[in-house]
């Protein structure tokens, strides 16, 4: 199944659903947004790298997919938690890091800074900020071997996070295990990873696509220019992209598969 089929899980509604006014706030705020956290990054010396729609917007266009919905990034996990603090503390009043320390019911397996000015729908009600956003994904050093048993195992925790911070039913939680079969392939991942031999190292971002790009594809960072700025990215983008989204990755898709993740921004 490639990206496009697959985003329809989490992406629901055709991008013609938000009006121009709601496109270009959206665009402009996390743009703002993304300005910000990278000037902390920068004064503290922590390497990001832009990914997802937001680079492919940059290898397209040079800007934003014209119905993407949110700025995508990614730190390495061994800067992860002095970046978190260093947002925490020097970020404009107006935005909020949104994770464990400042969402009591916060159940992503990554860090998003938030708009505090608006809204967006459908959002998760027992969040207290629900703004536009960007997503500041985590980037862990693994071997081939045990990637899938990592990845299978977030599936899990991430249930079993959403049960506990009240989100979702324990009934709900075990239905989807079991919907999904998570519990025997997690066991089948693990069985294989105790056969296999592959120490090839790989990074997962952990994002909602999970994608595992080559070390080598990582390191040294590179540059591409996003709405006239010059940003860092991954050292090979174009081998992360079409993992990402398939060899076609610079054919904008056809107008009935631009799928966005919302429906509704309300400037608040």
């Amino acid at each position: 199944m490639g990206y496009l089929e697959k985003s329809k899980v989490y992406k629901g509604y055709h991008y013609s659903v938000l009006d121009k006014s709601m496109i270009e706030y959206l665009h402009n705020k996390t743009l703002e947004m993304f300005k910000e956290v990278v000037k902390v990054l920068d004064a503290n010396d922590i390497k990001y790298m832009v990914c997802g729609g937001t680079l492919l917007g940059a290898a397209t266009t040079g800007k934003f997919i014209p119905w993407d919905d949110d700025v995508d990034m990614c730190v390495l996990e061994e800067d992860y938690d002095r970046m978190k603090k260093c947002l925490l503390a020097s970020l404009p009043d107006w935005m909020e890091v949104q994770c464990n320390e400042t969402e009591p019911h916060y159940y992503h397996g990554w860090l998003k800074v938030r708009d505090k000015n608006s809204v967006v729908y459908p959002n998760e009600p027992m969040y207290r900020q629900n703004g536009v956003w960007l997503d500041i994904y985590k980037l862990t050093l693994t071997t081939n071997r045990i990637a899938d048993v990592l990845i299978l195992q977030e599936h899990v925790d991430y249930l079993k996070r959403r049960y506990t911070k009240g989100c979702i039913t324990k009934e709900e939680m075990e239905m989807r295990v079991e919907a999904n079969n998570l519990i025997s392939k997690l066991n089948e991942v693990k069985r294989k990873a105790n056969c296999s031999q592959d120490e090839k190292e790989v990074f997962i971002i952990w994002s909602a696509s999970k994608i595992l790009i080559d070390k080598e594809w990582c390191i040294p960072l590179s540059e591409v220019t996003f709405e006239g700025l010059k940003v860092s990215t991954f050292n090979r983008p174009a081998a992360y992209l079409e993992r990402h989204y398939g060899k076609n990755y610079m054919i904008i898709p056809p107008d009935e598969k631009r799928r966005v993740g919302i429906n509704k921004v309300v400037i608040v």
